[in-house]
């Protein structure tokens, strides 16, 4: 029996010391654990910060691009405008101005190229020009040249087409050249006409 108490007492003592070894172990695993989440959140809250201070730093780069890209944006559209502007105002002169004013600039114009087209078989192909002008062209030709002069209603534009027989050349001399010639020539006393003196 004595054996049996023994054996019994011997088997406390070894349940005892291996709880108590569980306990221990269970402590320490939970400190291991406690550090560990210390750590983890702590990380989390250096990455967390880092990138809060990128992203910062990142915004401020972009706001700071957008405000330097602004000037020459504003600028862009001003100027953009002003051309827009410019360029319907020349287009509505044009259409309103005088036939005849428009016929005698077509004929000047055509008269710097009369050699050109007198020595070929060419067509003048005119359009919107009134009949003045067109006595103004047939005399720059004179009787007896090989320069046909024909009014053709279909043209895109109002003013006049030179085309030889031979297509070596083309003299376009119309509503579009003159308003881009005026725009090459004429854009900064047109612009301070149309907005004033600091355009």
């Amino acid at each position: 029996m004595e054996e049996i108490k023994g054996t019994e007492a011997l088997e406390r003592e070894i349940l005892e010391d291996a709880r108590k070894r569980a306990e221990r172990i269970i402590r320490k695993a939970e400190e291991s654990a406690r550090l560990l989440g210390v750590q983890t959140e702590k990380k989390i809250e250096e990455a967390t910060t880092a990138l809060v201070g990128e992203y910062q730093a990142k915004k401020r780069i972009a706001e700071l691009e957008m405000l330097s890209r602004l000037p020459l944006e504003k600028a862009r559209l001003d100027i953009s405008y002003r051309d827009e502007m410019l360029r319907k105002a020349l287009k509505g002169a044009l259409e309103s101005m005088n036939p005849r004013l428009f016929g005698l600039w077509c004929v000047k114009r055509l008269a710097c190229q009369a050699e050109l087209v007198r020595n070929s078989r060419a067509r003048v192909l005119v359009h919107g020009l009134d009949s003045e002008t067109m006595r103004d062209i047939e005399a720059l030709f004179g009787q007896g040249s090989d320069i046909s002069i024909e009014e053709v209603p279909t043209m895109k534009a109002r003013g006049l087409v030179v085309e030889p027989m031979d297509t070596s050349y083309r003299i376009s001399i119309t509503e579009k050249e003159l308003l881009e010639w005026l725009l090459d020539e004429k854009r900064g006393e047109l612009a301070a006409a149309l907005f004033g003196s600091s355009a």
